[in-house]
């Protein structure tokens, strides 16, 4: 039976997540593309450089300037769009990375390239804003976590597959295919969303939030514990490659082996952060921190022995696929019917760091060395570690809501 709401909207039943399971794995297939959409150019990088006649870190920063796009635009756009039905909305979205895709690569030179890029990036902010709200609509109320494990699952399944393939694609025929092989799987994605999502109403109460939801209690310490953590992961990763070879590690099959292990493992993180985070999500977040600070040490340290090494990148693709889930899922706790708007400003900060953090280990590279990135990325990590003790209290109320 379909319910309505005040405005006389359809309304999504809650109930069993297996009712809606068909919803979640089109909200995980969604998030797949999307997040494949964004990583194209790392796999690409070359390929587009030789093709558009610019240089390799010119193409580096369509990476950067679509991060910061998020940033800047993900909780203005959100609030703008709080009225809007949720399902609306996201076709809408995925559209627009479909769109993108097709015109990225039609592009003919690097500036048409990179406002497409930059249009996506507007796009993605108000989807992973919308996202794992949505997710939760789905799921039953106590369980938030465990929807968000499954809309995280296609991130994951985009690093671990989505990048290498269309890599491998864009090796073979050139890096236009692999854009609109992307943009063919996007209007796949979105003809089978148009049928199967149920539909969701938006809230008008709630687009003028925008800034007052940092009032949350929890959410700005949980906001900035996002930003630094996810700034350290990504001083390290963004250079993880010359940082492997300074170890030991050979390039090639070596490299590519241990990248294989973080993605595949990464899998792993998402399921059981998905199993945790509903029971104990302070605790959930102090363990994912803990973990990347433990395996980005060993790194920091130069673990020269293969094993060690193969162990501490398998931890720590593992706690970072966690991440994620955990700090979504307790902005959810936490904003309770603000959960947009909150979740806005988790994504602009989540971005903030991505770009902040490639920006700082190319820093750290080029006035310390390889060496530096280690320790700058754990020095981050700690700082996010200590964000999230002194706010333990408020994340700890989640638990024992839970518990109850």
């Amino acid at each position: 039976m379909t319910t309505m709401d005040a405005q006389g909207q359809a309304v999504a039943p809650r109930g069993p997540m297996g009712k809606h399971r068909g919803g979640l794995a089109v909200l995980a297939l969604a998030t797949f593309i999307v997040v494949t959409t964004e990583m194209l150019p790392v796999g690409l990088l070359s390929a587009i450089s030789t093709s558009l006649e610019v240089s390799e870190s010119q193409t580096g920063t369509l990476l950067t300037a679509y991060a910061f796009t998020v940033a800047m635009t993900a909780t203005a756009l959100t609030s703008w769009t709080a009225s809007w039905p949720r399902k609306r909305l996201l076709l809408a979205v995925v559209g627009i990375f479909a769109a993108g895709a097709v015109l990225s690569g039609a592009a003919t030179n690097f500036a048409l390239l990179a406002v497409t890029r930059i249009v996506c990036g507007a796009a993605h902010g108000v989807f992973w804003s919308i996202v794992a709200g949505y997710a939760a609509v789905l799921a039953v109320p106590e369980r938030p976590g465990r929807a968000t494990a499954v809309v995280f699952a296609g991130n994951a399944g985009a690093l671990v597959l989505g990048v290498p393939l269309t890599a491998a694609l864009g090796d073979a025929v050139g890096w236009r295919a692999a854009f609109w092989l992307v943009a063919f799987a996007g209007l796949l994605v979105l003809t089978v969303a148009m049928r199967v999502l149920p539909p969701v109403p938006g809230n008008p109460q709630r687009a003028d939030r925008g800034p007052h939801a940092l009032r949350l209690p929890g959410l700005l310490p949980l906001v900035m514990t996002t930003m630094v953590l996810v700034l350290g992961h990504f001083t390290l990763y963004s250079y993880v490659t010359p940082l492997l070879h300074s170890m030991g590690i050979p390039d090639g099959a070596g490299v590519s082996v241990l990248l294989a292990t973080y993605g595949v493992t990464g899998l792993g993180g998402t399921w059981l952060a998905g199993l945790w985070v509903d029971r104990a999500p302070s605790a959930a977040i102090f363990g994912t921190t803990g973990a990347m600070a433990l395996a980005i040490g060993l790194l920091a340290f130069g673990a020269s022995l293969t094993p060690v090494a193969v162990a501490a990148v398998a931890v720590w693709g593992m706690a970072f696929a966690a991440a994620p889930v955990c700090l979504q899922a307790t902005v959810l706790r936490i904003a309770g019917t603000a959960h947009d708007t909150a979740s806005s400003w988790y994504v602009a900060a989540f971005n903030l760091g991505i770009g902040g953090g490639a920006l700082a280990g190319g820093a750290a590279l080029a006035i310390a060395g390889v060496r530096a990135l280690g320790w700058v990325a754990l020095a981050a990590v700690s700082i996010a570690a200590a964000i999230a003790w002194r706010s333990s209290r408020h994340w700890c109320m989640q638990d024992r809501n839970v518990a109850a």
